[in-house]
C-alpha cells in the first residue's frame, strides 16, 4: 500500500502498470504498417516506442562480447538465459577454444525456475537475483530439479561474491551496449524486419570485440583514437601494425602448431536494458 505523500518506485510503477485496464497500446491490436517484426515496447523513461531488444553476453575478464542476440521487443527476458550461455559455448568451440562457461551473472529479469535448472544442468552456476513477487511463493509446486536450482541460486546471490559480480556485470555489460548502440550507432535503426536488425548488431558486436583486441595488440583502436592520430596518417600507421601483428601471429602459430590451453571463463548475461532498446521505423 503505497500512501498518498510517498513517491512509488520504478519497480512498483511496472507491477501496477501490467494490471492496468484499457492500455491505449497493445501488440494485439496495433502492428506496424513498415515493419511488422517490430512491437510495442515500453522504454524506461516511460515512453512507448516500436522496438526490438537486444541481449549482450559478455566475458567478465576480457569484455568481449561473446554472443549478441535481437529478439521482438515484447519477448521475456525469463525465456532466454540457456540459450545465450549455449549460444556463447557454441561460439567459444567454432573459435577452437576449449574454454568452458562456469558461471553465468544476470540481472533480475532473468530470473526464472525452468531456466535456471537447465543453466544448471550444463554445469554452470547461476547468479541472478530474485524479483520481488506479491503473494506466496509457488516454488513447492515445481518439479525438485527447478527447486534446488532455485534454492542454490538463492543461496549464492546471498554471498559477497555475488556482489563483487553484479557490480562487474552493471559496469562492463551495461559499457557494451553504451559502446554498440551510442558510440557505434546502433540505437536506431532503418532496417526492416529482426534478421536484417540482427545483422546490423552483429557487425556492431564484432567491430566492438575488434577495437577492443586492437587496444589490448597496439594500445589504439577506436574511432576517437583514430581521430586524435592525425585522420589517413593514423590509418596508415593501424594498417602496418595490423600487418605485422597477423606476420607474428602466424609465424607463432607455424611454430608452436599447438591448440589453445584450457581455461575457465566466467560469464556476464544481460539483456538490454530497455533504454538501449533497438527502436526500429515507422512509430
Amino acid at each position: 500500500m503505497i500512501e498518498k505523500e510517498d513517491e512509488p518506485s520504478d519497480d512498483e510503477v511496472r507491477r501496477f502498470d501490467k494490471k492496468r485496464k484499457n492500455k491505449k497500446v497493445s501488440n494485439a491490436e496495433w502492428v506496424s504498417t513498415t515493419d511488422p517484426s517490430a512491437r510495442i515496447t515500453k522504454l524506461k523513461d516511460g515512453r512507448t516506442h516500436l522496438a526490438y531488444k537486444a541481449e549482450h553476453v559478455v566475458d567478465i575478464d576480457t569484455e568481449l562480447i561473446l554472443a549478441a542476440e535481437v529478439y521482438h521487443g515484447d519477448h521475456s527476458d525469463t525465456k532466454t538465459l540457456c540459450d545465450s550461455v549455449m549460444e556463447a559455448q557454441t561460439h567459444l568451440s567454432e573459435a577452437g577454444l576449449e574454454a568452458q562457461i562456469e558461471e553465468a551473472v544476470a540481472d533480475k529479469g532473468y530470473h526464472a525456475a525452468e531456466q535456471l535448472e537447465l543453466v544448471t544442468s550444463v554445469g554452470v552456476r547461476t547468479y541472478v537475483p530474485e524479483p520481488k513477487r506479491r503473494g506466496e511463493s509457488r516454488l513447492s509446486a515445481k518439479p525438485v530439479e527447478q527447486q534446488r536450482a532455485v534454492k542454490g541460486n538463492r543461496r549464492r546471490t546471498k554471498t559477497a561474491k555475488n556482489k563483487r559480480l553484479q557490480r562487474l556485470r552493471s559496469e562492463r555489460v551495461e559499457r557494451s551496449f553504451a559502446h554498440v548502440c551510442d558510440t557505434g550507432g546502433s540505437r536506431r535503426t532503418w532496417l526492416r524486419g529482426i534478421d536484417k536488425v540482427r545483422k546490423r548488431l552483429l557487425t556492431s558486436a564484432l567491430v566492438r570485440n575488434l577495437g577492443l583486441v586492437m587496444r589490448k595488440l597496439f594500445g589504439i583502436g577506436t574511432p576517437r583514437g583514430l581521430q586524435g592520430e592525425g585522420g589517413s596518417a593514423g590509418l596508415m600507421q593501424l594498417a602496418w601494425l595490423l600487418i605485422a601483428a597477423m606476420k607474428n601471429l602466424w609465424d607463432t602459430h607455424a611454430r608452436l602448431g599447438a591448440r589453445p590451453t584450457e581455461s575457465r571463463l566466467q560469464l556476464l548475461t544481460v539483456g538490454g536494458p530497455q533504454e538501449y532498446a533497438l527502436r526500429s521505423t515507422g512509430c
